[in-house]
């Protein structure tokens, strides 16, 4: 029986309940927003299956270097839409197209995350886009079993964590129909955080958020802007970490899940068919790339490989050299990030406080602060805000 009593070794893979033979267990949140396998010992039978199909309890690990190339899709729609160089719109084309099935994580009516599936072309368009907080998985495992198991072409994207809970969950069995797409994570943010968020947005624009990303090109792709977006279309809310609540606690490293300060997952060897992250300066590895986003692609596997000859056609693509990528834009491939010591007390604070009352307390704004915010999309705007970059870059 799977037990919790220390929750950095619990990464919120929803592997354990979807394995349950007797459905006696469901994930639980807890009082930060975080969900975590409640069993009811009633009807346990102590089969032990939700141990054998953790990945922190049962880890497994590729130990292939990966290759690496950097890509950007060559559609001006698809390319303004995703959160970098459209990959995954591109696999999941690919995937459509031969009467397969996409899993991602999209935004239900009520806007939260949940891990779901497309078998149109449409449908994966929700799929585009960051979405800083963990997804829910429900029954994705247990669904993606079913359509790889009735022959389909299955392609799954999700955290390190997650993609290892699908592994887990499968029992190691090869399947290959199947293929899996991992991301360079940060951590994943609390949805309770996210949803009192959006909460005060809707009301502080008096109508209801029908889409949320945390990272959006709205002024361009070295801008990281998080976007929301209302039922009332004349409402507008674009904003980057300097004065976005959710990116500015975000990269202070107070909001993510216990297990994500100790990740397990964090390994350049992983077992992923493809992993994908931004490519910050594409125009070094080849100047035929714009500043209009790009990704690193990282590929493990021979499935993965074949999976991009098929994918090249619709990309600028060029071969990168991984010792300089990962150092430039793969920090987090390998290394989790330090925990806040004040995230205690911010989760405290989120159950009694209201949202200016945190932002005042953990994001105080400095005149250096405000004049950013302010200064950064009027460069933008000017048309010189690549031009701020390189100086960035060059001095700092």
């Amino acid at each position: 029986m799977i037990t919790i009593t220390d929750k950095s070794q619990c990464c919120g893979c929803w592997a354990c309940e979807n394995v349950c033979p007797k459905s006696c267990i469901r994930m639980e949140e807890d009082n930060e927003g975080f969900r975590y396998p409640k069993v009811n010992t009633e009807k346990c039978i102590e089969c032990g299956l939700c141990e054998k199909v953790c990945p922190i309890k049962q880890p497994r690990q590729n130990d292939t270097v990966p290759e690496s190339f950097v890509v950007q899709n060559k559609n001006a729609q698809i390319l303004r839409n995703s959160t970098s160089g459209g990959f995954y719109s591109a696999i999941a084309n690919y995937v459509i197209e031969k009467g397969g099935v996409v899993f991602g994580a999209a935004f239900d009516e009520n806007m939260t995350l949940r891990h779901t599936y497309s078998e149109t072309l449409e449908g994966c368009t929700r799929f585009r886009s960051s979405k800083y907080v963990q997804s829910l998985i429900g029954d994705s495992y247990t669904q993606a079993k079913k359509f790889l198991d009735a022959g389909r072409l299955v392609v799954f994207s999700g955290t390190p964590c997650q993609v290892a809970g699908l592994y887990g969950y499968l029992r190691n069995r090869k399947y290959e129909n199947l293929i899996t797409v991992d991301l360079v994570c940060h951590g994943t943010p609390s949805p309770r955080l996210l949803r009192k968020y959006l909460a005060y947005h809707a009301t502080l624009a008096k109508s209801k958020v029908v889409d949320y990303r945390s990272r959006d090109k709205y002024y361009g792709y070295d801008f990281s802007t998080a976007t929301i977006t209302f039922a009332d279309a004349s409402k507008q809310y674009h904003k980057g970490k300097e004065s976005d609540l959710m990116l500015g606690l975000y990269f202070k490293d107070l909001i993510s899940r216990p297990s994500c300060y100790q990740c397990h997952f964090k390994t350049l060897h992983r077992i992923s068919d493809i992993t994908i992250f931004d490519c910050w300066d594409a125009s070094s590895v080849s100047k035929k790339f714009s500043n209009k986003g790009a990704t690193n692609v990282f590929i493990h596997t021979e499935k993965g490989k074949a999976v991009f000859e098929q994918l090249k056609s619709d990309f600028i693509w060029a071969p990168s050299n991984i010792v300089p990528i990962i150092k430039r834009d793969g920090v987090m491939i390998k290394h989790c990030v330090p925990m806040n010591p004040k995230r205690d007390d911010f989760f405290r604070d989120l159950k009694n406080c209201s949202i200016i009352e945190i932002e005042k307390k953990y994001l105080p704004k400095s005149n250096l602060k405000n004049l950013s915010a302010h200064f950064k999309p009027f460069l933008y705007k000017a048309g010189i805000f690549s031009i701020y970059l390189s100086l960035k870059r060059k001095f700092f």
